[in-house]
């Protein structure tokens, strides 16, 4: 997908082309690498991300009406499941079993809804580029 070029960063994977073309407000290079055919580490690179991003926000110590606030906050400016969100919020804090309730999908849809509204709501587009830089260095392997 990409690599460091000149200094410059590009992503490496597809979730990390997804992801940057989203932050740069190109909906067709991000149509183009969703189409692309999955990659062994997607799974891997988007759990990093939305870990990170998360971590960025909260910590273990955050009372859980303080996610459930955030949350009911996000959902009135995206499309997204709120019991999923904040169980994918919550397990990112150490409450994994939270996530059992809820089939693959949901989590998946939960994941790219959050994810998509902390970096362009909450982190700003050069934290998140950081972000998903720092997912693909942990998941993916050097070249």
């Amino acid at each position: 997908m990409g690599s460091e070029q000149e200094g410059a960063w590009a992503p490496r994977s597809r979730v990390g082309a997804v992801l940057v073309a989203l932050l740069n407000s190109d909906e067709a290079a991000a149509a183009r690498a969703a189409e692309q055919p999955p990659e062994e580490h997607d799974t891997q690179v988007l759990q990093a991300a939305i870990a990170l991003a998360v971590r960025s926000l909260f910590d273990e110590d955050t009372p859980s009406d303080e996610v459930t606030g955030f949350v009911a906050g996000m959902v009135q400016d995206i499309e997204v499941d709120p019991a999923a969100a904040e169980a994918l919020i919550r397990a990112q804090l150490g409450e994994g079993h939270l996530l059992e309730a809820f089939p693959p999908e949901a989590v998946a849809d939960a994941t790219w809804s959050t994810l998509g509204y902390l970096c362009e709501r909450r982190l700003g587009p050069e934290d998140s580029l950081e972000l998903v830089e720092q997912a693909e260095r942990q998941v993916l392997p050097t070249s």
